[in-house]
């Protein structure tokens, strides 16, 4: 069987250089499979900003990880799926895979942690309202990581002042949404004039434009005059200037869930403990946000009902952006960073 793969060519920091990072093999192999393993072929890639760190700590010459959606083509008699399911897991950037479909360890640089076990998709979670897509989607980890924040952590309150940082994209975009949707006031940073407009149709109170660098003189203006009595629950993906202004201006009983460092991961900005003073007086709660933790059949069962009920009834969109084609992984992967005003919403490629 013919299989196609992108592997690590090389480490590289900041904003992916694709040329240099990956590299395509292609082999043939001999498939024999043991009695629990099956074969998969890769249905849909995810592309996430938070790959890069995945990157940065895979071996030389191994392939590329990323969650996926898989459909099982041959499977042992003690197999965990039976052919023709679709399943859901980190497959990454392979055409097929064999594999059990166990947990796998992984030991990145930073810590270690656990890939969840596969899970089946079952087709009638899904339809017209919410496609296949949408399990890498807001019915996946994106959804699972704006859900299990709002739901589980941040204690939105009507009247409450919420901001959310890269509030365009497919973790943002719903957790300002689902804040709204409890009544909290939602301000919220994009990188464009375009997405910019989104967040308006989305019912986003206030928005201010930031990109990576920008002066935190000006944020500190814009955002005192969007938000005069302070933040009350902040949701930072991006992490450098802006989080710097942010922390200035907290509320009492504040919170902060941290999901991604954009400005440490990709702009290799990793000052902030001379932040700590800042949330000694407003009694700040902070949390690292890591939404493998909710990945529970109750949890997934719950997330359907409650977003998928919301979007039925209008009051919750999401946005795709697909691509097609394996060869396209890496530059769709590259948009993500280069090409940000081109992507709407959760970013992926049908194989």
């Amino acid at each position: 069987m013919r299989i196609e793969k992108w592997v690590v060519r090389e480490h590289v920091d900041g904003v992916p250089d694709v040329e240099r990072m990956y590299r395509k093999v292609v082999e043939e192999v001999d498939v024999r499979l043991a009695a629990d393993e099956m074969l998969l072929r890769t249905r849909y890639v995810s592309v996430d900003p938070y790959l890069q760190g995945i990157a940065l700590d895979t071996p030389i010459g191994d392939h590329m990880g990323a969650d996926s959606i898989m459909e099982v083509v041959e499977a042992g008699p003690a197999a965990r799926f039976g052919v023709g399911d679709l399943v859901q897991g980190f497959g990454g950037w392979r055409t097929h895979l064999v594999s059990t479909g166990a947990p796998s360890f992984w030991q990145t640089g930073t810590f270690p942690m656990v890939f969840p076990a596969f899970r089946r998709l079952d087709p009638a979670d899904y339809g017209d309202d919410l496609p296949l897509t949408t399990a890498l989607g807001i019915l996946g980890g994106p959804g699972m990581t704006a859900w299990g924040t709002v739901e589980k952590f941040l204690d939105v309150r009507p009247g409450a002042t919420v901001l959310v940082s890269g509030a365009s994209g497919a973790v943002g975009s719903l957790v300002g949404q689902l804040a709204r949707h409890r009544g909290a006031r939602v301000i919220g940073t994009t990188a464009s004039p375009e997405k910019a407009e989104r967040l308006w149709e989305l019912g986003f109170e206030g928005v201010l434009l930031y990109r990576d660098g920008d002066a935190p003189e000006r944020l500190r203006k814009e955002l005192a005059e969007l938000a005069p009595e302070g933040i009350d629950r902040y949701f930072d993906s991006l992490g450098g200037a802006l989080t710097d202004v942010v922390f200035g201006m907290l509320a009492v009983e504040s919170r902060v869930a941290v999901c991604w460092q954009w400005g440490s991961q990709v702009g290799g900005d990793w000052a902030g403990p001379r932040l700590l003073p800042m949330i000694m007086f407003p009694r700040t709660t902070i949390r690292g946000i890591f939404s493998l933790e909710w990945f529970t059949e109750e949890n997934w069962a719950a997330l359907r009902r409650d977003l998928g009920a919301l979007v039925r009834n209008g009051e919750l969109a999401y946005q795709e952006t697909l691509h097609r084609g394996f060869d396209s992984i890496p530059a769709a992967y590259r948009g993500l960073y280069l090409d940000r005003s081109a992507n709407r919403g959760k970013v992926l490629v049908e194989l």
